[in-house]
């Protein structure tokens, strides 16, 4: 049996990602009281129902929260399908003996895992169509315009478009050239021309004699060529290791996306002139060196730069 890149730490991968969730999460928490402090005064709006702004935020939370979820469960199956796979082989040696041709068990296994798998990777893509609509309703001329990501690269592309000068334009171009144009491509194949299971080869090995399963969903060279910016072309990955690594990216790339915001924030808006609305209330900081007030997001962009910490590295 080859040697095959796993998750042989479900644990630490899943506390690895938590803590990306809540710093994201920090950096989105950021940019609202931006957005609250130079842009539009919506705070104490909440009565009039929850704020546009704040939907969408948590509309990309759900989303990133939810592939988090489906990770967990697709380890879950995983270690259910080995202890079933223990189960038949403890009862009968030769369960897996005398297939010409395909392994019904192996398949089935097989769509059980690619069928989460697909979830994680439906949710992560809809995340930067959210961030996309986002960008809109916090930058663009016409807040309501549902945008969708490849509309909003174009965009960042056009050197007289709405987001022309803007310091967050190069991140976005970067995210997706790097990772997300490719991943969308093979977001759509997998929903409208082959299914998953396609993508992934089951192997199985015995510890023991007649012991404990271990199942390796392999990656195929087709998902390795789609994900190549984030696993080498020359390892070869379990399918688990290839979605931890999927879920780390797109936390990644939307730090960088909001990273680019950060600096829109502090370098083209008046730091010490905060929007006021007639009769509503304005949310401030106070900076005890200069006695001036400061927009409330600045605790939340210090949390949120922690994303630094966690750059991907290729495996």
């Amino acid at each position: 049996m080859k040697k095959i890149i796993f998750v042989d730490n479900p644990n630490e991968c899943l506390e690895e990602i938590k803590q990306l969730i809540r710093i994201v999460y920090e950096g989105f928490m950021a940019l609202s009281h931006d957005y609250g402090y130079h842009i539009n005064n919506v705070f104490g709006d909440a009565a009039k129902g929850k704020v546009e702004i704040y939907e969408l935020r948590d509309s990309i939370n759900y989303r990133i929260r939810s592939a988090n979820l489906h990770f967990y469960l697709l380890l879950i199956q995983k270690a259910e399908i080995e202890r079933r796979f223990t189960a038949m082989l403890e009862k009968d040696p030769t369960c897996f003996d005398g297939f010409w041709g395909s392994n019904p068990y192996f398949e089935n296994a097989a769509d059980e895992i690619m069928a989460i798998y697909d979830s994680i990777i439906f949710h992560l893509s809809s995340c930067f169509d959210y961030l996309a609509m986002l960008t809109q309703y916090v930058f663009g001329k016409n807040p309501q315009t549902k945008l969708q990501w490849i509309t909003l690269v174009k965009h960042c592309y056009n050197p007289n478009g709405e987001f022309s000068g803007r310091k967050f334009v190069a991140n976005i171009k970067k995210v997706d050239a790097d990772f997300v144009s490719k991943f969308n491509d093979y977001r759509a194949e997998l929903i409208h021309r082959k299914k998953s299971t396609s993508f992934a080869n089951v192997s199985l090995k015995i510890k023991s004699g007649r012991g404990k399963v271990i199942t390796q969903f392999e990656c195929s060279e087709k998902i390795k060529s789609n994900l190549k910016k984030i696993i080498s072309q020359d390892l070869d990955y379990c399918v688990t290791f290839a979605s931890f690594k999927l879920i780390k990216e797109t936390l990644l790339d939307i730090s960088l996306v909001l990273n680019g915001m950060y600096d829109e924030f502090r370098e083209n808006y008046k730091p010490h002139t905060p929007i006021i609305k007639q009769g509503g209330f304005q949310i401030v900081s106070m900076n005890p060196d200069t006695g001036f007030a400061e927009s409330p997001a600045l605790s939340n962009w210090e949390k949120f730069m922690e994303y630094k910490k966690f750059q991907q590295i290729t495996l």
